[in-house]
């Protein structure tokens, strides 16, 4: 990994606005938000950068804005666990902040040429004091991630991995501009695997067995989910 090829450069209008979305700073009044974005910069990531270490200090919360991001941790006998796969719009390291953490629990690191905005923790909780609707509408956010966590916690443990990946597909399922629904994977596929807990394999040989049914179509990093209802047959055979 490349730790040395992350840039920092400055904000500009669109991220600007982008920030201006993002759940976390939705509720802040125009001055707040123009502290917390006088303390924040943009960080451009090469494919395979570090963006922060298992242990490191915590110093920022995240918002990316384009490329895609995984969560990671090493396990005692040195294989890759990957936790989450982080998308664009979406935030990450705001529990550890919130829970009173001072260090990250996992490494992050780009899985595609990405760019980040990089929120200053300690700016940002204080303002937490300062807005009862920030606070709760972090309670929502909290609230929901815990929920997906029960959730994602039954898929890895109780299902086999052809609902995992279908599940996984199923979730993550968009349409493009020309009308078809499916997956733009986000992360090489031994990452996913990794997310899914399986083996890069299995994930493959799950894949072109859906392909072969006619569920699927694979074209690289893309997949066109051409049955949704019998994929979503599949999972609910098993719920």
């Amino acid at each position: 990994m490349k730790k040395s090829q992350v840039e920092r450069v400055a904000l500009n209008p669109y991220i600007e606005k982008m920030m201006r979305q993002c759940m976390l700073l939705q509720p802040l009044e125009d001055e707040q938000f123009n502290a917390i974005v006088a303390k924040s910069h943009v960080s451009e990531l090469s494919d395979d950068s570090i963006l922060f270490e298992h242990g490191a200090p915590l110093t920022h919360v995240y918002l990316l804005i384009s490329g895609g991001i995984k969560l990671q941790r090493i396990t005692p006998n040195g294989d890759e666990k990957v936790i989450e796969i982080i998308r664009p719009q979406q935030t990450f390291a705001e529990a550890v902040l919130f829970s009173g953490g001072s260090r990250y629990p996992v490494t992050a690191v780009s899985v595609s040429s990405s760019v980040v905005v990089c929120i200053h923790a300690k700016t940002y909780l204080t303002l937490l004091n300062t807005s009862n609707q920030l606070c709760m509408n972090l309670l929502s956010k909290l609230s929901q991630r815990l929920h997906w966590m029960v959730n994602e916690m039954d898929r890895l443990t109780l299902h086999n991995a052809t609902f995992r990946v279908v599940d996984y597909l199923l979730s993550h399922n968009e349409q493009d501009r020309n009308g078809n629904m499916g997956v733009n994977l986000a992360a090489p596929k031994h990452v996913i695997a990794s997310r899914l807990s399986i083996k890069p394999e299995t994930l493959s040989r799950t894949l072109k067995s859906l392909s072969k049914q006619g569920l699927i179509c694979l074209e690289g990093s893309q997949i066109e989910l051409l049955e949704i209802e019998k994929l979503q047959a599949l999972i609910s055979l098993e719920s």
